[in-house]
């Protein structure tokens, strides 16, 4: 298990971002905008950046870090796939595939309008469902 874990809260107008010890304790909090031009399109490049930069300010491994939570505002299914988010002009996307795929971090969690993100980490620590 790793030390660290992101948590990640989509909003229409910032990305709300977290840098937590796997205990919970919050060790970093900043935001990002949320850049809804050509559908969205930035918005998880966006995010997967901030959290790979954060990595290399911090000097972390990448083993050192246990997943990453994050709430979105629309539908979630199973399989971390948003069919439609409408304030960030998404249709269908796959959040959980493209984020993994931009920072080879597992994302444990994706639920749905996560206005608390401790919420979020909490289920991704416990790694449940």
């Amino acid at each position: 298990m790793g030390k660290y874990c992101f948590g990640i809260d989509v909003g229409g107008t910032s990305v709300k971002c977290g840098l937590f010890q796997t205990d919970g304790v919050l060790v970093e909090k900043w935001e990002i905008p949320t850049r809804k031009e050509n559908s969205g399109e930035a918005i998880l490049p966006d995010i997967a950046k901030t959290i790979l930069d954060k990595i290399a300010e911090r000097k972390l491994d990448k083993e050192e870090i246990d997943g990453v939570g994050i709430g979105v505002p629309g539908p979630v299914n199973e399989r971390g796939e948003v069919p439609c988010a409408v304030n960030l002009f998404w249709g269908f996307k796959e959040v959980t595939k493209e984020l993994t795929e931009l920072t080879a971090i597992t994302i444990n969690k994706i639920q749905l309008e996560a206005n608390a993100t401790f919420f979020i980490m909490s289920k991704a620590i416990n790694n449940s469902t």
